[in-house]
């Protein structure tokens, strides 16, 4: 288990971004702290407020996965 903070807030959207969910769906709060565990399949992983669990980096070493460098940072 590794601990990622936020650095921009993370809404949910939809594939594709076709469609626009109002109100916005806040899955992770710019400035919080989430613990995040890399699962069988080699991906991080960690639980939204929701309790939801997401993908947030697709590569073994998080530091370089382009989204996760625009959202998240080991703490």
């Amino acid at each position: 288990m590794e601990l990622f903070q936020c650095t921009k807030s993370v809404y949910k959207h939809v594939e594709m971004d076709v469609i626009e969910i109002y109100p916005p769906q806040l899955l992770f709060r710019h400035g919080y702290i989430y613990p995040g565990f890399f699962d069988e399949s080699g991906v991080w992983m960690a639980t939204d407020e929701e309790d939801v669990i997401h993908v947030i980096s697709e590569h073994p070493s998080p530091e370089q996965d382009h989204w996760f460098q625009q959202h998240f940072k080991k703490v």
